[in-house]
């Protein structure tokens, strides 16, 4: 079984695979819609309002591929509860914690697969394919030779 065939039915085999929790919405190799990022817990003074469970985080739509995210966009704060739910915070309150570097965008919380999982994938396949490139034009170049 060549190497190519391997590696094209162990994506496969993961595109079936895919639950939906992982693959929020889409098949299992790209999947799109909205995801949400812890980033902190509230400051104390909001916190006296609030339940105990809530974290300040980000809600964005996502473009991923193999749950590893290509894009993300629309970014908007948010009381995260878990990791599939969130509620909408009060414009003032999303206005002081926005101003607020504790709360930025970059401390959000994702995995090292969801960060730069995408641009590994991207180097893998290069790879792969270039060593097979280069593995056959040997063959070729050896072939024509004898």
């Amino acid at each position: 079984m060549s190497v190519r065939l391997m590696f094209a039915t162990a994506a496969l085999c993961l595109g079936v695979v895919a639950t939906p929790a992982h693959a929020k919405r889409g098949i299992g190799v790209i999947n799109t819609g909205e995801e949400l990022f812890e980033v902190a817990p509230f400051p104390t003074e909001v916190l006296a309002d609030m339940t105990n469970d809530l974290k300040v985080g980000y809600k964005c739509s996502h473009l991923g591929v193999f749950w590893a995210d290509v894009w993300t966009w629309d970014c908007q704060l948010v009381a995260v509860k878990g990791e599939n739910s969130y509620t909408n915070l009060p414009e003032e309150l999303r206005t002081k914690l926005s101003a607020d570097p504790q709360y930025d965008y970059s401390h959000a919380k994702r995995g090292l697969w969801n960060h730069y999982g995408f641009w590994a994938a991207l180097a893998a396949a290069a790879a792969f394919f270039g060593i097979g490139a280069v593995v056959g034009k040997k063959k070729s170049s050896g072939a024509a030779a004898a």
